[in-house]
C-alpha cells in the first residue's frame, strides 16, 4: 500500500570533536530501533530547523551548538512512515555531550561509519561526512599547469580536471592534490589514472548503466559528483549513484552565456528535494558561502572565482 501518512520533519546534525563523529544509538522500541544514527529529533509544528536543532541536542545531549552549517535536506519515505531529514554540521559546541534519555553514544572516526547500520534515509549524510565546501574546476581554456593550479588551491577542495585527457600531467596531479588533502573527481574517460580514494564525476553524456558497472570495478570511489541544471534534468537522474551535485548556473557565467540562471532562489528550490549536497556553480567565488547555506546549500563550485 502506498504511504499517504504527513512527512514528518527532523532535525539532525554530524557532530565533530577532535576528528571524530557523535553518534547515538535509537531505543530498540522506537521507530528504526537498535540502528544507529546523528543525533537530533522531531520540529515542532512552525519551529525552524535550526531552532529544533539547538533544543534536541540541548535535551538529548547537553550540549549546544555554537558553530552550525546545512548539509542538505533528505526526503525519505518508508513503509511506515515519510520523513524530510534537515543535516547540519556541528564544528563547535559547548558541553560535554552524554546521552541524557539513557541512549547509548559514541564517537567514531569517519572510517568507521561504513561498517555501522544506520536507518536508510542516513546513507547520503554517511557519504557527506568530511566533504569540501569548495570544489574547484579546472579548465584547459583558462588554466595551463595543473600542478600548479593544485598547488594554489588554499583550501581544502574537490578538485575536478574537467577535459584533461588521462597523461603523465594528470596523474602527477592528481597524486599532488591527494598529498595535499583535496579529494579528487574524475570522468570515466580519465579513470587510467584512478587513484586509491579518488571519486568520479559523471556527467550527461554518460551513459548510466555503463557508468555504474564501471563504479563497482573500482575501489570505494569518493566523492561521485553530478551536475544538473533544471528539474527536469532532475528527474532524467534521479537515480544517479551522486554523493553530491553540482547546480547551475545560479549567477551569470562567461562559459555558458547564454544559458538561462537560476538565482539563489530557483537554486533554493532545485535543492530541496535532491536528498544530498550541493554546490552553487556559475559566478561563484568563496564570498558567496553564506548565501549557498542560506539557501540550505553545501558549498561553491567554480572555475574563475575560486
Amino acid at each position: 500500500m502506498l504511504n499517504t501518512a504527513p512527512e514528518v520533519s527532523v532535525a539532525c546534525a554530524v557532530i565533530w570533536r577532535n576528528g571524530q563523529v557523535l553518534l547515538a544509538k535509537r531505543h530498540a522500541n522506537a521507530h528504526q530501533g537498535g540502528l544507529w544514527e546523528f543525533p537530533g529529533g522531531k520540529l515542532e509544528p512552525g519551529e525552524p530547523a535550526d531552532v529544533c536543532l539547538a533544543r534536541e541536542l540541548s535535551e538529548e545531549l547537553g550540549i549546544v551548538p555554537e558553530t552550525v552549517s546545512p548539509i542538505c535536506q533528505i526526503p525519505w519515505t518508508y513503509a511506515d512512515k515519510t520523513v524530510r531529514l534537515w543535516v547540519f554540521e556541528v564544528t563547535q559546541f559547548a558541553g560535554e555531550a552524554v546521552g541524557r534519555e539513557g541512549q547509548p553514544v559514541r564517537w567514531v572516526s569517519p572510517n568507521q561509519l561504513e561498517l555501522l547500520e544506520f536507518p536508510a534515509a542516513n546513507r547520503a549524510i554517511v557519504r557527506a561526512v568530511g566533504l569540501p565546501r569548495q570544489m574547484r574546476v579546472f579548465d584547459a581554456q583558462v588554466h595551463q599547469d595543473a600542478v600548479g593550479w593544485v598547488l594554489a588551491s588554499l583550501f581544502e577542495s574537490i578538485l575536478y580536471f574537467r577535459g584533461m585527457p588521462p597523461s603523465r600531467g594528470l596523474l602527477d596531479a592528481i597524486i599532488t592534490a591527494k598529498d595535499l588533502g583535496h579529494a579528487v573527481v574524475l570522468t570515466l574517460d580519465q579513470l587510467a589514472c584512478f587513484q586509491p580514494g579518488c571519486g568520479v564525476h559523471l556527467r550527461k553524456s554518460d551513459h548510466i548503466e555503463h557508468a555504474c558497472q564501471m563504479l563497482e570495478q573500482l575501489d570505494r570511489p569518493w566523492p561521485l559528483t553530478a551536475g544538473i541544471r533544471s528539474d527536469d534534468d532532475w528527474q532524467r537522474q534521479r537515480g544517479w549513484p551522486a554523493d553530491a551535485w553540482l547546480v547551475s548556473p545560479v549567477q551569470p557565467t562567461p562559459s555558458h552565456p547564454d544559458v538561462k540562471t537560476l538565482g539563489w532562489q530557483g537554486f533554493a528550490e532545485l535543492i530541496r528535494d535532491l536528498g544530498a549536497p550541493a554546490f552553487a556553480l556559475g559566478g561563484m567565488s568563496a564570498a558567496d558561502l553564506p548565501k549557498v547555506q542560506a539557501a540550505f546549500g553545501y558549498g561553491v563550485a567554480g572555475i574563475r572565482g575560486l
